[in-house]
Formats: C-alpha cells, sequence, structure tokens
C-alpha cells in the first residue's frame, strides 16, 4: 500500500462518517419538524386555557364590583347625599378600602350633575361631566338601565386625570324611578389592577376587547392615549367583526399598538355575561424559543456528538495498524483468563505439528476438564464460577515449564501444549497439575473444592492432524471421568470404543427415563437391640430390554455427566414415597431413605421438589430420610449446613452416607443437622482381619453418640461382622446379611413373614 493511500479501513470509516451525517441531519430536521408543531400546538391549547381563565376572572371581577355598589347604594340612600354630598364620603373612602383596584368613587344625580367624588378633595369644585355630550350621553343612557350594573367604555377621567373605565350602579325608588347612581373608577395606567394578577409567560400581552372593536383593558401599556378611545387594528377585532357570534378562538398576526413587534400569536375567550373578549398573546418568537430550549440539548448533543466522531475516525484512520495487531490479539484471547482461545489455541498447535515434524520430535496434548463444574455454578452463581475459572488458570500456569501453553477452549475446558514432553514427560507434569488440586480454593469466603479429569494425547503416536490429537485427548478425558474422575488417562486404540458406548448409554437412559424402564428396590435397615426393620432404602435398577437389571455403578456416572440425573432422581424419590404410603396404609412403621446424588443436591429446586412430592403422596416428613455423601456435603460446607437446616427444619431426616471416605471436619460434622451417619462398607469388610478398621469404625460409632447421632452399618455380610458391629454400640445395621435390596411386592412378603416370626431377616 502506497504511503498516504487509504486502506479499506479509512475508506469504511469516511463512508460511516458520512452515513451517519445525512442519516443525523435527515432524522433531527424531521425529528425538530416534529417538535415545532408540537410547539405550536401546545402554545396554541395553553393560550386558549389562559384566555378562557382571564375571561372567567374578569367576569366574576366585574360581577364582585357591580354587586357591591349595591349595598353601598342602600347605605347613600339612608342619607341625605343631595344636601349634603360630603356625608356619602366615609362610605366612599370605605368602599375603596375593600375594593383596592378602585381607584375613585362618584355620585351622579338623576339628571348628571356630580354630587361626590372621592378624586376631588373636600371643598373644591366638583367637575360637571354636562358640559362633556359622550360622557354625559352614556351617563343618562346607563341611568336608564335595568341590568344590575353598567360597565362604561374606557375614558380619560377628568377628576383622576388618567385613562379608566367605570362600573355604575343606580339606586332606584319603590317605583322604579332612579334616585342617584354610584360609579367605581378603575384606572388603566397604574399596576394592580386585576389584570396583572393573571400568571402568563414573559413579554405576554392581555386584555379585554369590547365587541365594538375597543380596548376595555390591556396590560401592559406604554402609552394609554395610543390603545384606548380607538378602535384596535390587531387580529381580534378583525376576527370578532367578521364572525360576531364567535366564543373563542386563536389568532396571528400584526399588533400596530405594540411598538417593535410585528406579529403575536395567541387565543381569545368571549366573557360569559358580556359582549366582550380576554385575550392572551406573546410574539410569535415564544415557540421559537421554546422550541429551541426543548430540543437545543439533543441538536448541541449531536453537534458535539459529530465532532467527536470526526476526531475519533482520525485518530482511528493514523493508528489502524496499532489497533489491527490489538483486535488480532484480543480475537485470539480469552475474555475471562486471558488465555489464548480456541482460534489461537488451532493456529499454535499446527505451528507446534510443523515444527515437531521437521525435527521428528515428540509432543504432548492435555485436555482438561473440571469435574461437576456446573454444580458450582448452580449453587453459587456464574461470578464466583468465573472467578474460580482465573484461578485454575492462575494455578496450572505455575505448574508449567518456559514453552508450555495453556489455552481455553471454552466452558470449563483447558488445553495444554507441551512441547517436547514425550509419555514419561508429560506423566511428571500432569501428575503435579492433579497435586495442585488437592487444597480448596477460597473463592470470596467459599471454600470450593473441585478436581480435574485429564486427557492425554501424544504426537504423532495418536494422531498427526490437530483434529485427531484434540479427539484422542478428549476420548481420554472422558475415560478419565469414567474411571471416577480427579485422574490423568493416555489414550489408547480401545478408548474410542468406549467413548461411543458412553454415548450410546447416554442416548438409551434418555428412552428408559421417558418409558419408566427404572424399578426401585429396597434394602431393609435393621435395629440391632431389637432386630425389627425399622427403614428401607430406596436403590435404582436399570431394567434391560432383556430382562437384565442394571446396577447403579454401570449408568450413574453417565447420568451425572449428561443432567439426566436430576429428572431420575425426582422419580425415585417420587416412587418411593407412594410405596412408602402403601407400607404405612398396610400398617407397616416404617421409613424410607433415598439417596441425593451431588449434581441433585446442587439443584437449587430441591427444595420446593421434595416437598411438593410429600404433600402428593401424603406422607410425613419425619418418615423420609435423605442420604447426602460425604463427598457431596464437603463440597461446600457452608452451604451444605444451609441447606440442610432448611431440611431439618421442615423435619426431614438427613443422613450422611459413606462417612470415613471425605474431607469432613470435626466442626463440620457437629454443626451439620444430621440424624444419621452411615459407616461405609469398606470399613466394615476389615472386621476381625483389620485392626485399623475396627478403630476406626468403633471411633465413628463412639463420635456419633456424643454428637446425639444415629449410627448405620452398610455391608454387613457375615454374623461375625454383625456382632462385632453390635458389640461396638451401633444402633443400625444394613447389608446382605440382614436383607438384600428387593422389589416392593417381594419385601412387603418377607416383612409380613418376619413379623409373624419375630426374626432378624437374613437372605
Amino acid at each position: 500500500m502506497r504511503t498516504g493511500e487509504l486502506t479499506p479501513y479509512s475508506w469504511l470509516l469516511r463512508k460511516a462518517l458520512l452515513t451517519f451525517l445525512i442519516a443525523g441531519i435527515v432524522a433531527l430536521s424531521a425529528y425538530g419538524a416534529y417538535g415545532w408543531k408540537r410547539e405550536e400546538q401546545d402554545a396554541r391549547e395553553n393560550f386558549l386555557i389562559l384566555s378562557a381563565f382571564l375571561a372567567s376572572f374578569s367576569q366574576i371581577y366585574f360581577d364582585g364590583l357591580g354587586n357591591g355598589l349595591a349595598p353601598l347604594g342602600d347605605l347613600l340612600a339612608q342619607t341625605d347625599v343631595f344636601k349634603n354630598p360630603e356625608a356619602a364620603r366615609p362610605h366612599l373612602n370605605n368602599f375603596i378600602k375593600r375594593y383596592p383596584s378602585v381607584r375613585a368613587v362618584a355620585v351622579f344625580s338623576p339628571d348628571g350633575v356630580m354630587l361626590a367624588n372621592t378624586a376631588v378633595k373636600a371643598g373644591e369644585t366638583l367637575p360637571d361631566f354636562r358640559l362633556d355630550p359622550p360622557y354625559i350621553k352614556q351617563l343618562l343612557s346607563d341611568m336608564t338601565s335595568t341590568a344590575p350594573y353598567t360597565l362604561a367604555p374606557p375614558e380619560y377621567g377628568k377628576a383622576l386625570r388618567m385613562w379608566r373605565f367605570t362600573v355604575r350602579y343606580v339606586v332606584r325608588d319603590s317605583e322604579g324611578i332612579p334616585k342617584f347612581l354610584v360609579q367605581a373608577a378603575i384606572p388603566l395606567e397604574k399596576e394592580g389592577t386585576f389584570l396583572h394578577q393573571l400568571p402568563v409567560p414573559p413579554n405576554s400581552y392581555i386584555g379585554l376587547l369590547r365587541a365594538d372593536g375597543y380596548q376595555q383593558a390591556r396590560f401592559p401599556v406604554s402609552d394609554a392615549s395610543d390603545i384606548y378611545g380607538k378602535l384596535s387594528p390587531g387580529p381580534v377585532a378583525k376576527i370578532i367583526s367578521e364572525q360576531p357570534d364567535i366564543k373563542a378562538g386563536y389568532f396571528n398576526g400584526s399588533s400596530s399598538w405594540v411598538s417593535g413587534e410585528s406579529s403575536r400569536i395567541g387565543a381569545f375567550t368571549k366573557l360569559p355575561n358580556w359582549e366582550m373578549y380576554a385575550y392572551v398573546s406573546v410574539p410569535a418568537s415564544y415557540i421559537l424559543k421554546r422550541w429551541w430550549q426543548h430540543n437545543a440539548p439533543i441538536f448541541i448533543s449531536f453537534t458535539i456528538f459529530f465532532a467527536l466522531f470526526v476526531i475519533l475516525a482520525y485518530r482511528m484512520t493514523k493508528r489502524e495498524g496499532y489497533f489491527s495487531s490489538e483486535l488480532i490479539n484480543q480475537a485470539m484471547r480469552d475474555v475471562l483468563t486471558g488465555l489464548p482461545n480456541r482460534a489461537c489455541l488451532n493456529s499454535i498447535l499446527e505451528a507446534n505439528i510443523i515444527s515437531a515434524s521437521s525435527g521428528q520430535r515428540k509432543f504432548s496434548v492435555l485436555l482438561l476438564d473440571l469435574d461437576r463444574f456446573k454444580g458450582i455454578n448452580d449453587t453459587f452463581g456464574h461470578a464466583i464460577g468465573d472467578k474460580l475459572l482465573i484461578r485454575v488458570a492462575q494455578t496450572i500456569q505455575t505448574m508449567l515449564r518456559g514453552g508450555d501453553v495453556l489455552g481455553r477452549l471454552g466452558g470449563d475446558d483447558f488445553l495444554l501444549i507441551l512441547p517436547g514432553s514425550d509419555e514419561s514427560g508429560v506423566m511428571i507434569i500432569t501428575q503435579r497439575i492433579l497435586d495442585s488440586f488437592k487444597s480448596s480454593f477460597d473463592i470470596e469466603g467459599h471454600a470450593l473444592r473441585i478436581t480435574p479429569s485429564i486427557g492425554i494425547a501424544i504426537y504423532p503416536d495418536h494422531g498427526e492432524e490437530p483434529e485427531s490429537l484434540l479427539k484422542h485427548a478428549d476420548t481420554a478425558m472422558y475415560e478419565s471421568k469414567r474411571l471416577g474422575r480427579n485422574a490423568y488417562t493416555l489414550y489408547v486404540d480401545q478408548m474410542g470404543k468406549r467413548v461411543r458406548d458412553r454415548l450410546e448409554m447416554e442416548q438409551q437412559l434418555r428412552s428408559a427415563l421417558q418409558n419408566e424402564d427404572f424399578r426401585v428396590f429396597y434394602q431393609p435397615v435393621v435395629d440391632m437391640q431389637s432386630g425389627e426393620i425399622v427403614a428401607v432404602e430406596a436403590l435404582v435398577r436399570w431394567l434391560m430390554p432383556d430382562g437384565k437389571l442394571l446396577m447403579p455403578d454401570e449408568f450413574i456416572h453417565v447420568a451425572e455427566d449428561s443432567g439426566m440425573i436430576i429428572p431420575l432422581g425426582e422419580w425415585v424419590l417420587r416412587t418411593a414415597c407412594r410405596q412408602l404410603r402403601l407400607w404405612l396404609t398396610a400398617g407397616l412403621s416404617l421409613r424410607v431413605a433415598v439417596n441425593l446424588s451431588t449434581r441433585q443436591f446442587q439443584d437449587p429446586l430441591l427444595m420446593e421438589k421434595i416437598m411438593t412430592i410429600v404433600q402428593e403422596t401424603g406422607i410425613e416428613t419425619s418418615r423420609l430420610e435423605l442420604e447426602v455423601t460425604e463427598t457431596a456435603a464437603m463440597l461446600n460446607p457452608e452451604e451444605t449446613i444451609e441447606i440442610l437446616g432448611v431440611f431439618a427444619d421442615k423435619g426431614v431426616r438427613i443422613a450422611i452416607d459413606d462417612f470415613g471416605t471425605g474431607y469432613s471436619s470435626l466442626s463440620y460434622l457437629k454443626r451439620i443437622p444430621a440424624n444419621t451417619i452411615k459407616i461405609d462398607k469398606m470399613f466394615v469388610d476389615g472386621l476381625g482381619s483389620e485392626v485399623q478398621d475396627a478403630t476406626i469404625v468403633r471411633t465413628v460409632i463412639a463420635l456419633a453418640h456424643a454428637l446425639g447421632k444415629e449410627t448405620v452399618a452398610e455391608g454387613i455380610e457375615t454374623e461375625q461382622q454383625y456382632n462385632e458391629i453390635k458389640a461396638m454400640g451401633c444402633k443400625y445395621a444394613q447389608g446382605f446379611l440382614l436383607g438384600i435390596p428387593l422389589e416392593a411386592e417381594t419385601l412387603t412378603r418377607l416383612m409380613a413373614s418376619w413379623k409373624d416370626k419375630n426374626m432378624i431377616l437374613f437372605s
């Protein structure tokens, strides 16, 4: 590529920049147009509401003032206002105090002579409005009006020396003949009128326009003489003149009485009882200001974002080479652990094959899978599981030599490539890795125990292509799991058949579970003092099409690995509880013990499933005993104590199975709410021949007694074992000597026979 020539990536950035700009402008234009229409509609609706409020408020104000003049007129009628007009002044002043917006109150005789006026000091000459024909004409017309009060248009008051309008009330005698007129003057050039009390936007103009086109009141006013006493040139007057019956509406256009304003928008509403309209208007720029206030953040953000995008695109173009290499490196790394990922490992594996083939050297491939890692994820959550994976990766890396490669294939699978390692060398490193897993991993206060199953394939003995090496290492890894996990296996040709057999068994298991091809057998548990059968242990068998019964050891590990142990265990539990219900109904007082696998014990829905089955079958919880292996219980002791505590609170009995084969400590054993400790068969087998086994059994029984727990000795096959165990103080016993596992019907008949003979049941 020539210097200065744009790379395809740079062209892509430029196209993205242009596309973003065009799309942004189009989107912002559409959004802006929509926002403008929305602001315009909102403004029209708000102004109509404000004008309606002003109309209602003005009507209430006029009614209140007009009706307030009636009591004043009645009070003045009781005084001789014609002979002594000054006697009315205190009443007039009191009225002004009650109505602060009123500046002056005057009293006129029926012929238009002013009798009193608070705007004129006592003793001064009162103005003679009879010399003002328009004024006296309106006054005399109002004198004959039958309305409760009259509202005169604005005039320049001679006494107040300012523009005002008047509200007038006529006092009549019993025959309806006017006696005098009381007039209240409301100034229009000062603050404090009712128009100043309406909450409106800044730069608003509000007012009252009479139906004849004259302004009744307006705020604000810069020059009252340019507004009052003249026909309004504004758009409201024009609309009213063209539509006399209109009640409300919107308007826009010029308003010549507003200096410097060429166009305004607003709304008007007719007063309920007067031929007058209340209006509110603002400059046309009001919508633009509101539109900008509401949309400025978006436009500014777009501008800033676009500018940043341009800068970022420029910098990315300049440093494309650096970023490209970084992206390639990231694409070859596992996000969680930082180890080489599957794609990177394939490249490394191919490189090692090329190097080894040219020098005729060997190298080893190890596929490592963490045993029962899904159970940790299900129990503690994926966050804890992820941290465990990181710790595992760190631990393995400390075991490796220079040049060895550790990568993560995905999930809980790791791949190790050990250049120059033959069979003897890889065994040393693999054993070192296994030893590093003997200690628990402390993850956020959880002591997690986990083991690896490792499969080994060696180049070129087990393959000369990456696919064959990985396939054979995977086959060997599954062989390690089949052999009990926590082990390593070197691939041999016969393993391929075993893997195929395992996959075939997994498929058969699924079908058998659907067809209920399993059977539950029950083995008696005997009270060693009374000889009575007090409980039975439920044991699952797989009935094959040819009638053969498969023992659990032949298929349970496949059920565990495939996850089918969950539905299978639930089926066994339900079947055993139903059978127990039948035995209890028949008068047999028994308990039933059901084994929980490690996978089941980690099932978050375990409690819900068990309690549902107990309720369905109607048995008492104390009749059900759950057997948990010591290994499963110690996977996470604190979690185990909590889970078993919930079961204990529900009344379900707990038994620790295979005791002595795991890693339990006395402190945890003391805290675990178990009712029973089952002594493993491997210790019982040594009685009579192995002194250490007898010591262990005796110690376990003593320990159980000290902790208030019952003991069950498993695997008793001889009378000597039975007698020794009984002499040691063990409470219960189980084994072929006392009764082999039998189907429910057979065991029911034998228990009835045993009950009749009152003797121990031997097989």
